[in-house]
């Protein structure tokens, strides 16, 4: 976010091959053309309401590659509800984890498997938010996680493993916590009801109406209204009448895999232009990094960064970076991940990479960092994008956080860092 005057435009646009997506897929992995599959439609992929189907239709299989298994850009289904172009069940697939996009805006996400598909594939996903069921990673069955209330407090979450990961219906259905074995790598609530969690905003943020800041209650800390509709926790929002939008989010967690999704949906009210936006507040004094492609710059903003092994580094063991101006980072990344290591875990996102041209307006980007008073703000933004009255934009982030092996050196820099944060995202 930028909490001081908005500044004037600052990311540096590059080349980008890519088209804008309406809406946003898992990661997808290069490699073999999608077959069939693609075209399946999963149950309730097309849905618009939220409710739960029973998971993307696969390819037809057998073959070497598995049909629809490892395409590019996914297949794509009539009338804009596709299945998923994930793995299927006959035969070894190739890199899984494709998404298959319809021309109607609902997208079937093919998962984040490697090697033969889980039950399923992947999620089939509809316009509204609709989730299908999804396979595990590298080949085994997924783990679905039952969602709970934490005591009637309001609070809902999943916990697994050393992971607790926890939702707060009644303040903005944010995310409010987020620790593994105990070490929290979100910050908690705090005196003001904006600056911690993570939250789920419209870029840019000059169009908030009738004023920039702060963000308008009704989606950034006004009570969400909570449902648990099987392995889902969906948080519903009302709607803000002056820049007209309502947001949905599902949120879903994988035992096998570790990854937690999170399905977040615009509904609009009435037309508007506006891109998707992430924001997690993370603690002081950590690494944050991400892929940066060869044609592709940044605008650093206050922070002190460094570019090595194709990746663009901020080291904030000193936590001395400030924005008394509300400046922050903005750049085009690739790959579709960032990372940020601290206290030897590693917190990464994993979404679709949005190309230069599809990014909202300067001093937005793909990726943001900025650096407050005991936290960066460790952002992700989506496709800037077109909604028409009554019309909706869905978007999806993968989260993960795991331990950092005592083998990986974390530094700035460092190679064994990146390959571990790049392993982890492709798994």
């Amino acid at each position: 976010m930028l909490r001081g005057p908005t500044t004037t435009g600052r990311l540096i646009s590059v080349a980008a091959g890519c088209f804008l997506l309406v809406a946003c897929g898992s990661q997808t992995p290069s490699g073999n053309t999608g077959g069939s599959g693609g075209a399946a439609s999963g149950t309730g992929g097309g849905s618009s309401g939220g409710a739960t189907g029973a998971g993307g239709a696969t390819g037809s299989g057998g073959a070497a590659t598995g049909t629809g298994g490892g395409s590019s850009g996914g297949a794509t289904g009539a009338g804009g509800a596709t299945g998923s172009g994930g793995a299927s069940t006959g035969g070894a697939t190739g890199t899984g984890g494709a998404a298959g996009h319809g021309t109607g805006g609902a997208t079937g996400t093919g998962g984040s498997t490697s090697g033969a598909g889980g039950t399923g594939g992947g999620a089939g996903k509809g316009s509204g938010g609709a989730t299908g069921t999804g396979g595990g990673a590298g080949g085994a069955a997924a783990s679905p996680v039952t969602p709970t209330e934490v005591s009637g407090s309001g609070t809902y979450g999943f916990s697994w493993g050393d992971v607790l990961f926890q939702v707060d219906a009644s303040t903005g259905g944010r995310v409010s916590k987020l620790s593994l074995s105990g070490t929290d790598l979100i910050v908690g609530p705090a005196s003001d009801a904006t600056t911690w969690g993570a939250v789920f905003w419209t870029s840019p943020r000059s169009a908030w109406t009738p004023q920039t800041w702060p963000p308008p209650a009704a989606i950034d800390n006004a009570a969400y209204t909570p449902t648990i509709s099987g392995n889902d926790l969906i948080m519903t929002g009302s709607t803000d009448s002056s820049i007209g939008v309502a947001m949905v989010k599902d949120y879903t967690a994988d035992a096998t895999s570790g990854w937690i999704t999170i399905n977040y949906t615009i509904k609009a009210s009435k037309a508007i232009k506006a891109a998707p936006w992430e924001v997690a507040r993370v603690p002081r004094g950590g690494v944050v990094f991400f892929p940066l492609g060869v044609s592709s710059s940044l605008a650093a903003g206050p922070l002190a960064v460094t570019q090595s092994g194709g990746a663009v580094w901020f080291d904030d063991a000193a936590k001395t970076a400030t924005s008394p101006s509300g400046d922050k980072l903005a750049a085009d990344g690739t790959m579709g991940w960032e990372a940020y290591a601290v206290g030897g875990d590693l917190f990464l996102k994993r979404f679709t990479d949005t190309p230069t041209s599809a990014q909202a307006p300067s001093p937005e980007g793909e990726i943001c960092i900025y650096p407050g008073a005991t936290w960066l703000e460790f952002e992700v933004q989506g496709p800037y994008t077109s909604i028409a009255a009554n019309g909706t934009l869905p978007w999806k982030v993968q989260w993960k956080v795991v331990k950092i092996p005592s083998s990986v050196t974390v530094a700035a820099g460092s190679s064994t860092l990146f390959a571990f944060a790049q392993q982890q995202a492709a798994l």
